[in-house]
């Protein structure tokens, strides 16, 4: 019950909120199309949609739509989901995520989310200092708890049927990955079978040695890769959207790198049970 009444509050209040848009007008939603509260009751979402989608692969804030060194039919209509979380803490029962942003590097009409979110829980200081959020900005009435019901939205706006949805992040096996996992385990569900995910942190890893005169310390995290690609984004160090931003690039250029074809990528992918060790 009292889940359901936190829904509810959310879906009153959260477009009338500024803390969570949409980059793109509302990415095509109206608040007629989140998810029913009591799908919180099941232990199993489902982001399957009825209608294929149409897909205008436009690119917005100078990220192209991604092309793969080879085609396949296969990729065609695939959300590949570049995303970002930022938490009150490391990965513990009792952190939350403080922020969340999500960019389809397929393009397309309305492709970016974001929102910040209110932990119910003081923001330490030492992560407020590096993350640019503190309680001031996310422990407020008008910013919403609950993450999900737009995120599920914003994912059915964008999938295909029997087409799966792929998830990138930079570490997303060990940060990520779980904490999202803990974000539905606190709903009572599980992530959609069919959300993947892939680690660009591991893709880094294979990438191609550099020369001797250059700079070899932390090359696998984003930092070092955004200097090796020659990659900056304006806009606050290390919040959500700007190191989405960063990855999409820097993914990019990785693939082209890499000679990633669909199939390499998918390779790659690890399903979301792979998540369940976490919640132990």
């Amino acid at each position: 019950m009292a889940l359901l009444l936190r829904f509810n509050q959310l879906r009153n209040s959260i477009w009338s909120s500024c803390p969570a848009r949409l980059l793109m007008p509302h990415a095509g939603l109206s608040s007629g199309k989140l998810p029913d509260p009591k799908s919180y009751e099941r232990r199993l979402f489902s982001t399957r949609v009825q209608e294929t989608a149409s897909l205008d692969r436009t690119c917005i804030s100078g990220i192209q739509p991604l092309e793969f060194q080879q085609t396949s039919e296969h990729e065609q209509s695939v959300p590949l989901l570049i995303f970002d979380i930022k938490t009150t803490g490391f990965l513990q029962k009792r952190n939350r995520i403080t922020e969340f942003a999500v960019h389809d590097l397929w393009a397309g009409k309305n492709n970016t989310f974001e929102t910040l979110l209110n932990p119910e829980m003081d923001v330490p200081n030492y992560i407020a200092a590096v993350s640019n959020i503190n309680n001031d900005l996310v422990c407020r009435p008008d910013v919403p708890s609950d993450v999900l019901p737009l995120l599920l939205a914003f994912v059915r706006s964008r999938q295909t049927p029997g087409k799966p949805v792929i998830w990138v992040a930079h570490n997303v096996k060990r940060f990520d990955g779980p904490f999202l996992a803990q974000e539905f385990d606190r709903c009572s569900a599980q992530i959609p079978e069919d959300w993947l995910f892939v680690d660009t942190y591991c893709l880094a890893r294979k990438l191609p040695k550099l020369l001797p005169s250059e700079d070899k310390r932390h090359l696998h995290d984003l930092g070092s890769l955004c200097k090796r690609y020659g990659i900056s984004v304006e806009g606050p160090p290390h919040r959500a959207m700007q190191e989405v931003m960063k990855l999409c690039q820097v993914f990019q250029k990785m693939s082209f790198d890499l000679k990633l074809t669909y199939e390499g990528l998918m390779d790659e992918a690890i399903e979301a049970s792979y998540f369940s060790k976490f919640l132990k």
